[in-house]
């Protein structure tokens, strides 16, 4: 993003192997078409008044809760001075955590212009993944698939888990919602000001801030993943968005001891039973 220093752009939001070259988008469809079908899981693309935004399901809810995992931002840039024109991500790392979930319902939520064509795409510009990554709109179109998926898995009550910007979006879903029972997020900026102040950088504009609506999502059972050696989102953003919640009795920040910011599918499976909960 321009707004974003430029030298600090590929380290915040993406690995350097990432900057120094990627996969075409079709390369990332199929590794991302293997873990799936590996799952169990069935594609669709749903439409929204904005978006086309792609979708994984396995399972139905019966009546009662649906799991969804929420991607992070993808491949944002393409190197230190260029916006990429597919946010596909290279690592579906919120698709290979939800493959290790063994709950009965689960589905997969990719973002705006992931897996869909990226700037080719219906309404995308690269401003979805890059400044208005966390904007009203995508936010806005995001909670339109949730609609979606809620009544193909005949589900009656919804849980969201994201992983890096997805937990920010599960966040700011949540406060808007009242059929979301709880939240997980996993190395997650969930207080943006904080995520831009840390790495002295412009702030993300035309995104909302969680961390805003903190208090608003005190009463909601929340536990929040952060690993010891992330340098990307370090603990100390989601110390903050706590700081800013105020009461935390039903908020949890669990700490991985070594853990960095792309790894949690290997640690993932041992960490679906834990359910948050209200002190």
């Amino acid at each position: 993003m321009e707004t974003l220093r430029t030298a600090l752009a590929c380290m915040i939001f993406l690995s350097l192997a990432a900057c120094a070259g990627a996969p075409e988008p079709a390369e990332r469809q199929a590794k991302a078409d293997g873990i799936a079908s590996t799952a169990g899981f069935t594609g669709e693309t749903i439409r929204t008044k904005r978006f086309d935004l792609h979708t994984r399901r396995r399972g139905t809810a019966s009546g009662g809760l649906l799991i969804v995992y929420i991607e992070g931002d993808g491949f944002a840039w393409e190197r230190r001075d260029r916006r990429s024109t597919d946010p596909t991500p290279i690592n579906p790392v919120a698709m290979k955590m939800a493959a290790a979930d063994p709950a009965p319902a689960i589905a997969y939520l990719a973002r705006p212009c992931q897996f869909t064509g990226g700037e080719t795409a219906r309404n995308c510009t690269s401003d979805l993944w890059t400044t208005a990554r966390y904007s009203e709109e995508a936010v806005a179109g995001m909670s339109e698939a949730l609609d979606a998926l809620k009544r193909k898995a005949d589900a009656s009550e919804l849980a969201l888990v994201g992983y890096s910007g997805g937990g920010t979006i599960a966040a700011l879903l949540a406060a808007r919602r009242t059929d979301i029972v709880w939240i997980k997020t996993v190395a997650s900026p969930l207080d943006t000001d904080a995520f831009t102040s840390v790495h002295q950088v412009t702030s993300l504009s035309a995104s909302l801030n969680p961390a805003d609506k903190a208090a608003t999502l005190a009463a909601l059972p929340q536990i929040h993943y952060a690993g010891e050696k992330d340098d990307i989102v370090p603990v100390a953003i989601n110390r903050r968005y706590l700081a800013r919640m105020g009461d935390t009795r039903c908020a949890e920040l669990v700490v991985i001891p070594g853990m960095d910011h792309v790894h949690w599918a290997d640690v993932w499976a041992s960490l679906t039973g834990e359910i948050p909960a209200c002190r």
